[in-house]
């Protein structure tokens, strides 16, 4: 285990009716105007922007707003909210919404500190020095954008989705309250669930031998999410199985999971599945569960025994050689996303053969990443192709 500082300073308000909860927060902080940014529909249809738009007029505070925030959110949206915080009555920002409205949320919030263009911060031409605080709701768990230093925005006229990470950007208090993602679409659902197991895969696929501890928080956190996802898809109203989606899903991504370890993990497949989302608009778990499997295959003949962990202690599979074991946990991983409704191959995303060599070159741009195994250019074709 490697030496390693780790902090969280996001309050949690976790539970049914916690939004009142955050009245507290504000009135000791003296907030005076907020920025609401969120998405649409589904903000309104599960009562969140409701409660927050009552408790802020109760407490006379003033609020403007950013809406129909997309998922994989992009640079104008930002460049939208920073101008509304710059205009001024603005010192607080406050997502209502999943990983996307969290995310802008939180590019707003440096961007309205900083004299330049925002996503110089992206490109990594400046360095954020100050934000704005952030009181967050969370209606759709996936990122654990609500508890984490991390916001990824597309910018198409670059031909990028890139992350920012900093301190800076932890939400303040984060409310977590089960019962607004009642009323999600399946597939969002589905999608957030892949995301969530995603992270995790990340961290122990990433070679590091010397984190068991840690690995074995992960492999009980893929359990309980390959449990809780197929049964809330038969029960989606369950109070408990939303409470255990959103915590792990929370729990999945807050920095915790990369204590200890060599690096904070192996986030290949997120950026092969950046480039599916930025190019087609693919969903983003959808991405991964596509890329992931094919990841996978491309590099455990190389490094069989992370995934022959994976199958003992997630797939309960423990005969064989761990090139065997590895194979059948690819295969079992794989399994799994089928049956609960994600694609697994290219094809089911209406993408093109064709198409891969332009998907691939937007992936590396020429640069070779990973930490399981390096890939090069020529490597990302190939696991592209492994996904077709």
């Amino acid at each position: 285990m490697q030496n390693f500082f780790w902090q969280n300073p996001t309050a949690i308000l976790f539970g049914q009716d916690t939004v009142k909860e955050l009245a507290n927060y504000l009135k000791a902080d003296n907030v005076k105007g907020v920025l609401l940014v969120y998405g649409g529909k589904g903000t309104f249809k599960s009562g969140a922007y409701a409660q927050a738009t009552e408790m802020l007029t109760k407490m006379g505070i003033k609020f403007s707003e950013v809406n129909d925030i997309k998922p994989n959110p992009k640079i104008d949206k930002v460049r939208e909210g920073i101008a509304r915080v710059k205009a001024g009555g603005i010192d607080s920002i406050m997502p209502i919404g999943g990983g996307s409205a969290f995310d802008t949320a939180k590019a707003i919030a440096v961007g309205s500190c900083y004299d330049g263009d925002v996503w110089d911060f992206f490109d990594k031409s400046a360095t954020p020095t100050k934000a704005l605080p952030i009181y967050g709701i969370l209606t759709a768990s996936a990122a654990a954008s609500e508890a984490n230093k991390i916001a990824v925005i597309s910018n198409p006229d670059k031909g990028a989705k890139t992350s920012i990470t900093t301190d800076l950007i932890y939400p303040k208090v984060s409310v977590i309250d089960p019962t607004f993602q009642i009323t999600l679409p399946e597939k969002q659902t589905i999608y957030g669930g892949v995301d969530i197991i995603a992270h995790i895969l990340e961290r122990v696929l990433d070679g590091d031998e010397g984190s068991e501890l840690i690995d074995d928080q992960c492999y009980m956190l893929i359990r309980t999410m390959m449990r809780v996802l197929p049964d809330l898809l038969e029960n989606p109203k369950d109070y408990d199985l939303r409470a255990e989606y959103a915590l792990a899903g929370m729990m999945a991504h807050n920095g915790f999971l990369s204590v200890g370890r060599a690096t904070r993990g192996d986030f290949s497949s997120h950026r092969l599945g950046h480039s599916l989302s930025l190019l087609f608009g693919v969903p983003h778990g959808a991405s991964l569960s596509v890329v992931m499997p094919a990841w996978a295959r491309y590099c455990y003949e190389d490094n069989p025994v992370p995934f022959a962990r994976l199958a003992e202690n997630v797939f309960d599979i423990y005969d064989g050689s761990d090139e065997e074991k590895a194979l059948d946990a690819i295969e079992a991983l794989e399994d799994f996303f089928k049956d609960v409704k994600s694609p697994t191959t290219l094809r089911e995303l209406g993408i093109k053969e064709d198409d891969i060599e332009n998907i691939a070159a937007n992936a590396s741009k020429g640069q070779t990443f990973g930490v399981l195994k390096a890939l090069a250019p020529e490597d990302v074709l190939e696991i592209y192709r492994l996904a077709y």
